[in-house]
């Protein structure tokens, strides 16, 4: 199934918007947890990585960064960043085996449709290393919804992701909540999951 075209058309166009955007304390904090956890010099993706701030950073810590969105424009800025190999695929594209030490999918899942999510982590799991680290970003909720925007949402509880993630053979780490305002000026609860595979 290719990436859903009406949202892929927001992020082309808001590159800039998302470029300029600066990061909050608790994605630093998190950013940097990810990074202690994988082990030094490893390799890891980006997975929907926007316009590459998190790959870029990953790069300067030392690690391979790999790196992919749908998105042509984003991949462009991602692959100015230093360091950062980056591709333009859509999720339904990705397939590796035990290559990477750590894979961060902060968001971006959240734009496939809760049929597909299964498929997506169990291709998760596979291109992960054992003991691989993964983030998992989503949007707290129900359902499946388009925003003001028309970007594509597929929305979880707590209890369904910790269910997804068990039965695909990730153990439970940590995680963060929180609420935030997003691209489209609305507030949303988001949960950020650290696992090892």
């Amino acid at each position: 199934m290719k990436p859903d075209a009406a949202t892929v058309s927001v992020y082309d166009a808001k590159t800039q918007e998302y470029k300029n955007l600066s990061k909050t304390d608790k994605e630093v904090k998190v950013e940097a947890k990810f990074v202690s956890l994988v082990k030094p010099g490893g390799t890891v993706l980006d997975y929907g990585c926007g316009p590459g701030r998190t790959a870029g950073y990953f790069a300067q810590k030392g690690l391979v960064s790999h790196a992919f969105d749908a998105s042509e424009e984003m991949v462009k800025l991602a692959s100015a960043r230093e360091g950062v190999q980056a591709w333009q695929a859509g999720f339904h594209d990705f397939e590796a085996t035990q290559f990477y030490d750590g894979i961060w999918a902060s968001f971006s899942l959240l734009h496939a449709p809760r049929r597909d999510i299964a498929m997506l982590l169990s291709a998760i799991k596979t291109a992960l290393k054992p003991e691989g680290i993964f983030y998992l970003g989503l949007k707290l909720g129900s359902g499946e919804a388009r925003d003001s925007l028309g970007r594509f949402y597929t929305y979880y509880e707590q209890d369904e992701v910790a269910d997804l993630l068990k039965t695909h053979g990730f153990t439970w780490l940590s995680h963060k909540t929180g609420e935030d305002v997003g691209l489209d000026g609305t507030s949303a609860a988001w949960i950020g999951i650290l696992s090892r595979a």
